[in-house]
């Protein structure tokens, strides 16, 4: 080990908490020293010298007057239209990139001066607080960026008073000389048919999910396809693949290798791993969305704990909205950030894992409409809405807010011990669910109109399908625990079980209609990386509201429903919905389970034991399950269809969200007819 390590601390930009900007002409643009770095100027309040002049004890002037700045935009625009726009004319980038880092290009020429999660040859680190090089110290020495490095120094990038990063040289990493052969078997493995690709990705697939900038990734392919990092190179021509027949260039000729277009992507992502930037997550958010055979998910699992590590690396569970890096790469970074987020979050709750993500570790705020650049809509027939697209994306990361809390709150497993241990049973559990409910039909009553799944523009694809789905599976999940604890407690609070059943049925009924009602615009579009294994789930749900049945008639109607959900999926996989196609994998997948502790090769039991002394009734032939007991209610109520719902609507397209029963509604009724006084108060 050496005696001693040389740290390099490049420091170019004014660090404050707090920006303050003074009244006054001056105060309003920056001034020479920040105009010539191209920084932002900050300065603190009652004080006339910005930090960064403070900070290196110079003078602060404001003499130079502001020059013409030719936009990078025309730059890209131009590129746009070189390498995308004409899909008619054969194109191919230039063989090859003379770029060693984006700071050398010439003024106006780039967006990607001052990355800090791009760069071209370099990546970097987050260094937490107790991070082992003690850069976070007072009177650290700062090397200007102009002066000669000590050799082997150790290079730190302050973005921020309390944020550093640790800058490496991607050559010195494990499988970096191999990057170029891949890319080249990229290239190959699409036949040169990758400027359509990256046409038709940006076409369909982006709006729906923009964890791309779009400028940026045109400005580097119109360079060189080989300044990407391979996996989301790959990855783009992936997914953008899946809508092949949605170019007229591409429809007439044949399609390239799915299996070995996606294991390159695979594969090129484990080398990357070693000099993970921006486009290593970038590269693992695709990827995770295309819709494989992968029926347990062990693959996504896989992923996403990959996806978390690096977002811990590169600093996205923190909020850049303060860092000195350019103004696209924090919307670009914060949009990464909830795409994070939500993967883990929404896998967490399909595949019944605790989440890798802590809210403790979390700090990244809303996202807002300035966090995405794109706005101009593509009219080309079969492309997707851009700005609802955004709205989608929003809101979807909204509802993950609420899933994370009814992960914790509901699902975790302290949280059902501690209702199990609770004296209340049910009645603990719907304590702790009704907060939930409140948040659900608040997010639902907020969402914009043009949410609505009526309201597709013509010959455009939508992606608000996934967002509805999203919010169903959700309200099933929620529900399914409550269906549970009401199994265990049904002789207890009799006239409360079956409120709280029919409001379930209301939901698996609601969601049986969503099925129904896609349409082609919905069923073709981007659909996200849960979508198959939520319709899943709510299918579960609704079997165990059928196995729990608490009458003949009760039976029948929920063996109806399942059956008109099961032949939706039928029709919208055969439309070519993929999240369908594989959501009827899953649930022909789930009904050939069998147990081990049972000698017979495939019985299914609720696992709850019953000693109310009721006969158990077998299922009827071939449902391959045992048919547990119906549940006692009173003589006169025995069907739930009798039992009224406040808000209740069967139109999916104007649900308001109000799902939540209210017992004071029926509170009299029940009453008169059971005796029961015992209701608990859902209402708001």
């Amino acid at each position: 080990m050496p005696a001693s390590i040389s740290i390099t601390v490049s420091v170019s930009t004014p660090y404050t908490l707090q920006c303050f900007w003074m009244t006054g002409s001056k105060r309003n643009r920056p001034c020479d020293t920040c105009r010539r770095r191209k920084t932002r100027c900050h300065t603190d309040e009652r004080e006339t010298t910005c930090v960064l002049c403070k900070f290196h004890g110079q003078q602060c002037t404001y003499d130079q007057t502001p020059r013409h700045r030719k936009r990078a935009a025309s730059l890209i625009a131009r590129a746009d239209d070189q390498a995308i726009s004409t899909p008619h004319v054969r194109r191919s980038t230039i063989p090859g990139t003379g770029v060693e880092e984006y700071d050398a290009l010439p003024e106006g020429s780039t967006l990607l001066k001052r990355t800090l999660g791009l760069q071209n040859s370099h990546h970097s680190q987050y260094l937490g607080i107790n991070n082992p090089l003690n850069v976070y110290i007072l009177g650290r020495n700062i090397v200007p960026e102009s002066a000669t490095r000590p050799t082997g120094a150790i290079q730190v990038r302050f973005v921020h008073p309390l944020h550093a990063f640790r800058i490496l040289p991607d050559a010195d990493t494990v499988g970096h000389a191999l990057e170029s052969s891949i890319l080249n078997s990229i290239e190959r493995a699409v036949e040169g048919h990758g400027p359509d690709l990256v046409s038709l990705y940006f076409r369909v697939i982006h709006p729906a999910f923009p964890i791309l900038h779009k400028e940026v990734f045109l400005e580097k392919y119109a360079r060189s396809y080989r300044e990407f990092a391979p996996p989301l190179l790959a990855a783009v021509y992936l997914l953008a693949s899946g809508y092949w027949d949605y170019s007229d260039v591409l429809a007439s000729k044949p399609k390239p290798d799915m299996k070995a277009l996606k294991q390159l992507a695979v594969d090129s992502l484990h080398h990357a791993l070693q000099r993970a930037k921006l486009s290593t997550i970038q590269a693992c958010l695709l990827i995770s969305q295309h819709h494989s055979e992968d029926a347990l998910g062990e693959i996504d699992l896989n992923m996403t704990s990959q996806l978390v590590q690096l977002v811990h690396r590169l600093g996205l569970h923190l909020d850049a909205s303060d860092w000195d890096i350019p103004h696209w790469e924090i919307s670009l970074r914060r949009r990464l950030s909830w795409a994070c987020y939500m993967q883990d979050k929404w896998l967490a709750f399909v595949q019944g894992h605790p989440s890798f993500m802590s809210i403790e570790s979390w700090d990244v705020s809303s996202l807002t409409a300035n966090d995405f650049p794109e706005t101009e809509e593509d009219e080309t027939a079969g492309s997707s809405e851009v700005e609802k697209g955004r709205l989608v994306f929003m809101n979807m990361a909204g509802l993950t807010e609420i899933l994370s809390d009814v992960l914790t709150m509901v699902l975790s497993p302290r949280a059902q011990r501690s209702v199990q241990t609770d004296g209340r049973g049910l009645i603990a559990l719907l304590d702790r669910i009704k907060p939930l409910q409140i948040r659900l039909k608040d997010w639902f009553s907020a969402l914009p109109e043009g949410l609505k799944m009526d309201t597709a523009a013509s010959m455009k694809l939508t992606s608000v399908g996934y967002l509805r789905l999203a919010y169903l599976a959700i309200e099933a999940g929620i529900h399914r625990q409550i269906t549970l604890s009401s199994i265990q407690h049904a002789q207890r609070n009799a006239g409360l079980v079956a409120i709280c059943r029919s409001a379930a049925r209301e939901r698996f009924s609601n969601t049986v209609d969503f099925l129904k009602r896609l349409y082609a615009s919905h069923l073709a579009s981007f659909w996200y990386m849960s979508s198959a294994k939520c319709a899943a789930l709510v299918f579960y749900f609704g079997r165990l509201l059928g196995d729990s049945a608490q009458s003949i008639e009760e039976k029948n109607d929920l063996d109806e429903l399942l059956k008109a959900y099961k032949w939706a999926l039928k029709v919208n996989s055969e439309a070519g919905a993929s999240f369908a196609r594989q959501s009827t994998s899953l649930i022909q997948a789930s009904e050939g389970v069998s147990l081990l502790e049972s000698n017979r090769s495939s019985s299914i039991v609720l696992p709850f034991a019953h000693d109310d002394g009721l006969s158990h009734n077998t299922s009827p032939a071939g449902h391959g399950y045992a048919q547990p007991p119906y549940l006692a209610l009173p003589s006169d109520q025995s069907s739930p269809a009798n039992v009224s719902l406040a808000g209740r609507n069967d139109d999916i397209n104007s649900m308001t969200g109000e799902w939540m029963y209210d017992a004071n509604a029926i509170a009299d009724t029940w009453e008169a007819q059971s005796g029961d006084t015992s209701l608990y108060d859902m209402s708001l």
